[in-house]
């Protein structure tokens, strides 16, 4: 049963609108991020191995060709994966939505250069404005909320996580794309497999170099905590499949976007169900990201430009470039000839 573009959207909206906030309430009641992150990948790829056992849904055959470009983005995906969660512990959900406001600023020029994208119009340069000054004032405000000397040293660390996983985050956005039109997959199933069951072995080895899992032996593992955990790791299932399947559909900057407005669902969420927030001065700075959001237009694809080349029954429209290239080969021919 094939979804509509609109359905895929909406789904991923849903799914990561809501992972964020129960992602903070994981590592809130168990301070080990790379334990939960590791459960939450166990969870992924046995659900979607189970799922193929009993033939609810199609995997495509494991093959080398295939798997081999997914290990460069599973490091980047471990790592920024880590890094979110290191950000969830010393910093408010707000934080992570600012800067991966401004994820679609980088993503658009790396979709003009690597899928033939056109640059942003002037709308989608307004939109990208807003969203640069509305994170540089949430910035400015937050700035000014550490009063102790320990809150400016978390503030300082919140930052400096951040930054790490806004360099792979963006790297996962583009690359990501490459992923699911690229390599001929025809089940959205093994992209969202290979990525977690690939993903395991890192992420724990990252989680005993930092020391992560010492802090198993003194969390309360209260019905709260276990619960949380486990509500994550459905919404882990439902994201994973619905960002590949969103990829696949829309292009790596609309697909950003998507990622920053589909936030405004987090934001209700935490406002409503805790005060570990921002204040309404970081939120309406906020706003100002998701309305710069709401005004971005997917570019198109660049037009090539075309030359008419005669045949002996008509005349068709050829690309440049391929009448340059085929100028070039029959010169090659002429001179074998010779």
């Amino acid at each position: 049963m094939s979804m509509s573009v609109g359905a895929i959207v909406a789904f991923y909206c849903f799914c990561s609108g809501g992972m964020l906030v129960l992602n903070k309430l994981a590592v809130h009641h168990i301070h080990a991020p790379a334990f939960v992150t590791v459960v939450q990948f166990v969870a992924t790829a046995v659900g979607v191995m189970a799922g193929w056992a009993c033939g609810a849904l199609e995997l495509d055959t494991l093959e080398w060709r295939k798997v081999k470009h997914f290990v460069v983005y599973i490091l980047a995906f471990s790592g920024g994966t880590w890094a979110n969660m290191k950000v969830l512990m010393v910093a408010n959900v707000e934080t992570i939505i600012v800067f991966r406001s401004c994820a679609p600023i980088c993503v658009s020029v790396l979709d003009y250069i690597f899928y033939n994208r056109a640059l942003p119009s002037r709308r989608s340069c307004l939109a990208m404005v807003l969203i640069v000054l509305g994170a540089s004032a949430y910035v400015a405000l937050d700035s000014k909320s550490g009063q102790t000397l320990a809150e400016r040293e978390t503030q300082q660390a919140a930052y400096t996580w951040v930054a790490v996983w806004f360099v792979l985050l963006i790297f996962q956005l583009t690359y990501g794309k490459t992923l699911v039109s690229g390599l001929g997959l025809q089940s959205i199933w093994s992209p969202v497999l290979y990525t977690n069951a690939l993903a395991i072995a890192p992420t724990a080895l990252i989680g005993v170099v930092a020391g992560d899992f010492e802090a198993l032996a003194t969390t309360d593992w209260t019905l709260q905590a276990l619960g949380m955990l486990a509500l994550s790791c459905v919404a882990g299932i439902g994201i994973s499949w619905s960002g590949f399947k969103c990829q696949s559909v829309v292009t790596a900057t609309a697909y950003t976007v998507v990622g920053v407005m589909n936030k405004l669902l987090t934001v209700l969420i935490n406002v409503l169900i805790w005060d570990k927030h921002a204040s309404p001065g970081g939120i309406a700075a906020l706003c100002v990201c998701l309305g710069g959001g709401s005004l971005y237009q997917q570019a198109p694809l660049r037009r090539q430009d075309y030359l008419p080349v005669r045949t002996q029954d008509s005349e068709i429209k050829t690309p440049v470039a391929e009448v340059a290239l085929t100028a070039r080969e029959g010169r090659s021919q002429a001179e074998r000839k010779v």
